[in-house]
This record gives C-alpha cells, sequence and structure tokens, in this order.
C-alpha cells in the first residue's frame, strides 16, 4: 500500500479527532467530511490562503435584473401559490423515513415534528428549503442542534469556499461555507478578507469574522440544497423557462393596463391643408409677409400643441365626456384595437397553469392543470405522472439532505417512503381483454352448450368491472376442457 493512501486511510479511519484548548481537557471531535476534514483543519486552510482570500468564493450569479423578474414572477403568478402547494403536496404525500418504522417512531419522528429554534417543525422546513431551491436555484439547510433543529438559509445569504484537491488534482472541492451573520442579509464580501476570530472558535467552537458579518459554516451541519447539482448555485426553474413566463408577465401587465385606462386604441388627426398657409392659424403682419422656414416652424409647434393638449383631454375623459377639435385639425381617425382583453383572459385560463406546472418539474394534469382523455382514469394519470416526475424528483433532493440529517440523528439514511400505485390494472385494457375472450368463444362451435357458463361469467366479470370499477383477476374466469 502507498504512504499517501495508508495516510488517507488512518485519517478516514479514526472515530475521534483531539485537540487541545490552553488550560483545558483535551476535546474530542468526530471527523466531519470524507476526507476527514475538522473545524481546525478548515481554519487552517482559510488562514492560509489569506486570511479567506476572496477568489476561494463563489458568488451567486444572479444579474440585479433577473433577480428582480424572478420576485416579481413570485409576488404577481397568480397561479403559482396554488402550483406550489400541489407541488408539494405531492412531493411529500408518502412522508419520510429512514426504512425501519420502530427506528422512524424513536428517532426520526420527533425529531421532524419537533419545532426548531424559531417555533417552525423541522418537516415544514425542509418543506420550505425545497421550494426555495427550485425558485432561487438553490438555498441551504443549516443544522445547529438535535434540541434547536434546522433552519433555511436563503440563496443570497450564503456562498461556497473551495479549495484545490491536493489529492487528485485539476478539481476544487467545497470545504465550507460562508453565512451572511444577519438573518436574511444578502451576504457582500467583494474583494475584502475575513479575519477569524481564533478566540471564539478555541472557546465556542465556531467560526466567526472579528466584526461578527460573516459564519464560516462546515460541510456536516450544512447543505447546499440545489435544483441542478450541476452548478454549485443550481438554476432557478423560474429563470430555465424565463421566455414563457415573460409572456405571462407581459400579459398581465398589459392587461392591466387595459383594464385601468380603457383607452380608445389609436387615433389620427387630420390636419388642414392650408395650416402653414396661415388659413388656419392666426399670423403677425411679420410672419404673413416673412413666409420663410422660421415662420413655418413656428406653425408646426402650434399644430403639435393643440394635437398634444387634446391627446391629453381624450386620455383623461370619461366616455360621457365631449371634446372640441381646434380649428387646426379638419377631421378625426379612429384605428380600433387588434388585441382585445378577453383574449388575453382566454390565453390565461388555458396556459398559465401548465405552463408553471412544467417549469416546476411535473405533469399539469397531476394537478388538474391539463387536458384529461376522457378513456383515461385518473387513478391512471395520478400514477403515471407521479412514478416518471414526482419520485425522481424526491429522490433528487433527499440524496442531498440525507447524509446531513442521518449523520446527526445516528440512522443509516433518510429518504421519502414508498408510493403505492393507486390503480394496478388498467380498467379499460381489462374490459378489452374480457370482451375479447368472449367474441372467441362465440366464435367457438359450441357444441352441447359447453361454453354457455363460461360466456355467462365472463358477461357477469363486464359489467361488474363497469359497475364498480375494480380490478378483477382474470384467473377467477371457469375453465373449460
Amino acid at each position: 500500500m502507498s504512504r499517501r493512501r495508508k495516510k488517507k486511510r488512518n485519517r478516514t479511519s479514526a472515530n475521534l479527532h483531539e485537540y487541545r484548548i490552553p488550560d483545558r481537557p483535551p476535546v474530542k471531535q468526530r471527523p466531519i467530511t470524507q476526507s476527514g476534514l475538522t473545524p481546525d483543519d478548515v481554519l487552517d486552510v482559510l488562514v492560509k490562503q489569506n486570511n479567506c482570500d476572496m477568489q476561494s468564493f463563489k458568488p451567486m450569479t444572479f444579474t440585479d435584473d433577473q433577480e428582480d423578474e424572478i420576485e416579481w414572477m413570485i409576488a404577481n403568478l397568480p397561479t403559482l401559490p396554488y402550483v406550489k402547494k400541489q407541488y408539494l403536496a405531492f412531493m411529500f404525500s408518502n412522508g419520510l423515513t429512514c426504512g425501519d418504522e420502530a427506528v422512524d417512531e424513536e428517532r426520526l419522528k420527533p425529531f421532524l415534528f419537533k419545532q426548531n429554534i424559531k417555533g417552525v417543525p423541522n418537516y415544514q422546513v425542509i418543506r420550505q428549503a425545497i421550494m426555495h431551491a427550485k425558485l432561487y436555484g438553490k438555498c441551504g439547510l443549516r443544522w445547529l442542534s438535535e434540541e434547536d433543529g434546522m433552519v433555511i438559509v436563503p440563496h443570497q445569504s450564503y456562498i461556497t469556499v473551495f479549495d484545490d484537491d491536493e489529492q487528485y488534482g485539476g478539481i476544487k472541492r467545497p470545504i465550507c461555507y460562508a453565512l451572511s451573520y444577519e438573518e436574511g442579509k444578502p451576504i457582500s464580501l467583494g474583494s475584502k478578507s475575513i479575519k477569524l476570530d481564533e478566540a471564539e472558535f478555541l472557546d465556542k467552537g465556531r467560526l466567526v469574522s472579528k466584526n461578527k458579518d460573516v459564519i464560516i459554516e462546515l460541510p456536516e451541519n450544512f447543505v447546499n440544497l440545489r435544483d441542478d447539482l450541476g452548478t454549485e448555485d443550481g438554476v432557478s426553474c423560474l429563470a430555465q423557462d424565463m421566455q414563457r413566463l415573460q409572456i405571462l408577465c407581459n400579459t398581465y401587465k398589459r392587461l392591466n393596463y387595459d383594464i385601468n385606462y380603457d383607452g380608445p386604441g389609436r387615433i389620427l388627426l387630420k390636419v388642414k391643408d392650408d395650416v402653414f398657409g396661415g388659413g388656419a392659424i392666426d399670423h403677425s403682419a411679420g410672419q404673413i409677409v416673412n413666409n420663410m422656414t422660421v415662420s413655418k416652424a413656428s406653425a408646426a409647434n402650434k399644430v403639435k400643441q393643440e394635437a398634444a393638449e387634446i391627446a391629453r383631454e381624450i386620455k383623461s375623459s370619461s366616455s360621457d365626456q365631449v371634446i372640441s377639435l381646434s380649428s387646426v385639425f379638419e377631421d378625426i381617425e379612429h384605428i380600433p384595437r387588434v388585441t382585445k382583453a378577453t383574449e388575453f383572459l382566454d390565453y390565461l385560463t388555458k396556459k398559465e397553469g401548465s405552463i408553471i406546472a412544467q417549469c416546476l418539474g411535473i405533469t399539469p394534469e397531476l394537478i388538474g392543470m391539463g387536458d384529461v382523455s376522457g378513456n383515461v382514469s385518473m387513478e391512471k394519470i395520478i400514477d403515471n405522472a407521479t412514478m416518471n416526475t414526482i419520485v425522481p424528483e424526491r429522490e433528487y433532493f433527499a440524496t442531498q439532505f440525507s447524509p446531513m440529517i442521518a449523520g446527526h440523528l445516528g440512522v443509516e439514511k433518510v429518504f421519502f417512503d414508498k408510493y403505492e400505485l393507486k390503480q394496478t390494472i388498467d380498467r379499460s385494457s381489462e374490459i378489452y381483454k374480457l370482451a375479447l375472450s368472449a367474441a372467441q368463444f362465440e366464435a367457438m362451435e359450441n357444441v352441447g352448450n359447453r361454453y354457455d357458463e363460461v360466456k355467462t361469467s365472463i358477461a357477469e366479470l363486464i359489467l361488474r368491472l363497469a359497475e364498480t370499477g375494480k380490478g378483477l383477476n382474470l384467473g377467477t374466469i371457469a375453465t373449460v376442457d
């Protein structure tokens, strides 16, 4: 065995790591990562990197405009709250388990249903974290203690600290997370360095900056929950479907504008032909004599002022008001709108729910948002949608938060319980098979009425199946030798 492999085995096989605090007995602490890093190891790495040089940090990649758009969508799309609730309802319809009912009752459920330090059940914290990660791309899930529970850290309040991996080379691995000390405040580090409070670490085991604005959290107590594991910042489901969602946003904005102003559309004001010759606008004697460019420009400006005044009156007027035209204008022409508000409403009614459901990664029919064929049962739709979208989504997130929660609770793993199919047999397929069997018996030569009993049995089964809607076992049909 090579020296490097032996050194790694000895380090990772150690159950406890011991370090000393001056004037205190030795403190034993478990390794907190697969590589065996402990808080003092992380502290050493950070100090070596010029007191946390900011080149080691990966900031959130949202632009200001994109962040504003996502916030507007979350606050204003009326169908989004319903789709969010349905998504979480199907995600957690089977609950969490560790695979052993006795352990669930003893360890997992008491923790999940216990309130955290903020008074929120840990079960709801996991739900909130998953939804936040879906909408914004990532969300921090921070472990405080078994007594104080877990809390979420918003996407803008933490960043990941990387370090070059010396063993394999060519990769950067996350070694810890930098959190904003003030709850909910965006973390903004810029190019400055973090001065860590070593006394705080030696006294309480916490990695905090000296000016109390940044907390360093270790991987065993923090999960960077992401919607896309291909990037450390994840990818917002709203940002991935921005084109269609912008259509919805623009439609609502246009609809609200039309309802608020209820304007007539475009209006054309026709100017008299001799307006620049003095027939419609009063001119001084000098202007009449001196019919030059300055005089024409002055007349044109007066026409523009008259048109602007009429436009303002039309915009602020109601349907029962009368507006008189100036003598400058000869006629008025109305160009009606091509698109009407009712057309916007029709589009939103048909498309909004389906677009948002697909954006969150679930089948629209699962939550009653899509078109359902009349010959397919709702049970079959739910089964197909759950098995093809919800179950993979559950596994995707459970594999991220399971190591942290399972490690602290002392269980092997935490995952979503198995989904049980609502309909194991397709009724339409079963009816077809029974009818086909009846037809085959009809075509056979029925010597001595040998098959009458079988045909009667099949007919009864078809009737019962159609009436009750329950699956029937085809093996119950009697066979004839």
